[in-house]
């Protein structure tokens, strides 16, 4: 077996490393095969292990490269189906960010041959996965971060998920890593006491993990409070067409009014297609309606600041407001100013040059309970949900996932706002325009859910909690920062050794 993949690794390491890491994408929302992750991840190992450093980085780069080509290639929807970018050039966009992404996974390789010991033991359960979660933390923050296709996210449904509330989604990553060169170890020749010791350390983290699923780190804070989410699902090509914005508002005014005995209304992001200052009558005539029924109202709609500049916001029936901090690069923002003008020539995405707003914002309050509120692209970033807690009792993400048609994207967002539940041991109330809307338990779990696609409410009891997970307390810190003190341990020790 070790001298066929010694033959295959010889001429077609770039293949297979390109289809390892293509293959990785499968064990994500929607097709759900966690399993595989450790299979592509241990076939990844085995080749970086076996090449020299430079090789080994551009395996690495490869990897990336078909893990985020495969992964993120939905991204087609919004700059050439709803931004009418030539198809070549939102590929090439997409290929370049993907080219981009991939060089962590190469730094991340490179590191480890380069600078650290060349032992096969340490490198398979201590480098490598010490490595990923660096890199993968480091991708999620240079440059603003795009933090999605993080192998923690696959584990949702499985015992290793459990560490999640203990350290966070990075660990479970590298969790991930570590039983996959633990898998590689245990199909090498060796002792029988070193199996054993791996095998034993296998059932162990995986135990640990199942148990861990059980802890419940908060507590109840108050009575549950019934939430309705209005799922309005207007398709994106009719969103922002002025003959839509009035039966828009008619739809979600109505759905909300045929709500009875509720504490919150709930409507996804943007829900309203116009600025806040041009719909005053109609949010007024809102606001005395809920207020007759005294229910609450959390909606999405833009808001103009004093200089004219746009801020995609939630607010409350009362005026609160919550304007979203992290925006999504080229799809809300140009990270590159200079390269509007070039941008626009070909992408024309409505509503993509708005500013973010202020990280320290007040709490919205909702039926007399603090919420933490997150806009879309933001729950993929652990660091931005996790800032509002402990206060927060509940989480609200509104989301429009409409840009990206029947894809694999509103899938793989839901995954990753599961895992922002279970991170924070609080129920996460997620409204969409046209799905994936749902009711997430503290634990991840999906309490509820509508239909894609379809015109609907979902109504639930959501209990408010208290208290805060160890990885609220911690945040990513913990995890990245004793990673990289073991890497840079072990770089310098190899140093001193060579010197000597």
């Amino acid at each position: 077996m070790d001298n066929i993949l010694q033959r295959l690794q010889q001429k077609f390491w770039p293949l297979l490393s390109v289809l390892a890491g293509a293959l990785t994408t499968l064990a994500f929302a929607p097709f759900d095969l966690s399993w595989l992750v450790f299979v592509t991840m241990a076939l990844a190992f085995y080749l970086w292990n076996r090449l020299p450093a430079k090789q080994a980085a551009v395996s690495g780069w490869l990897f990336g490269l078909g893990l985020q080509c495969s992964g993120v290639s939905w991204i087609y929807f919004s700059l050439h189906v709803h931004g009418s970018a030539p198809a070549v050039f939102a590929i090439l966009l997409i290929f370049l960010l993907c080219c981009y992404l991939s060089i962590y996974t190469a730094l991340a390789v490179y590191t480890v041959n380069r600078f650290l010991p060349d032992s096969t033991v340490l490198r398979f359960i201590v480098f490598y996965p010490a490595a990923w979660v660096v890199f993968e933390w480091l991708q999620g923050y240079v440059m603003t971060g795009f933090a999605w296709m993080q192998t923690g996210y696959t584990q949702i449904d499985q015992p290793l998920s459990g560490f999640a509330p203990l350290l966070g989604n990075h660990a479970v990553g590298g969790l991930v890593a570590l039983t996959a060169g633990i898998i590689l170890l245990l199909l090498k020749p060796s002792p029988p006491k070193q199996r054993i010791v791996l095998l034993l350390s296998v059932a162990v983290l995986w135990l640990a993990g199942g148990l861990l699923k059980n802890v419940s780190w908060t507590q109840a804070q108050g009575s549950p409070i019934s939430v309705s989410i209005i799922q309005g699902n207007i398709a994106q090509k009719d969103k922002w067409k002025y003959a839509m914005k009035q039966p828009t508002k008619a739809l979600y005014r109505d759905m909300s009014l045929a709500q009875k005995d509720v504490d919150l209304i709930v409507w996804p992001e943007t829900a309203v297609p116009d600025y806040r200052y041009r719909v005053q009558p109609y949010l007024q005539q809102l606001r005395t309606e809920m207020a007759a029924r005294n229910t609450d109202l959390l909606l999405g709609i833009f808001v103009k600041n004093r200089e004219g500049r746009v801020l995609n916001s939630v607010m409350t029936i009362d005026g609160s407001v919550y304007n979203k901090r992290h925006l999504v690069p080229l799809g809300e923002y140009i990270p590159l100013r200079f390269l509007i003008e070039f941008f626009n020539r070909f992408v024309k995405i409505p509503m993509s040059d708005i500013i973010s707003g202020d990280d320290d914002q007040p709490l919205l309050q909702v039926a007399g309970v603090k919420v933490g509120i997150s806009i879309c692209f933001e729950e993929a970033f652990a660091r931005d949900v996790i800032r509002d807690l402990p206060e927060a009792g509940l989480l609200v993400n509104v989301s429009n996932d409409a840009w990206f048609e029947d894809s694999i994207e509103p899938h793989q967002h839901h995954a990753i706002a599961r895992m922002r539940a279970l991170e924070a041991g609080r129920y996460m109330i997620r409204a969409t325009n046209t799905g994936i809307t749902s009711f997430i338990g503290p634990h991840g779990e999906v309490i509820s859910r509508l239909p894609q696609f379809e015109t609907g409410v979902l109504k639930a009891q959501v209990q408010p909690l208290a208290g805060a997970t160890p990885f609220v307390r911690w945040g990513d810190g913990l995890i990245v920062g004793l990673c990289a003190l073991i890497l840079l341990g072990f770089a310098y020790r190899g140093r001193r050794s060579s010197d000597g």
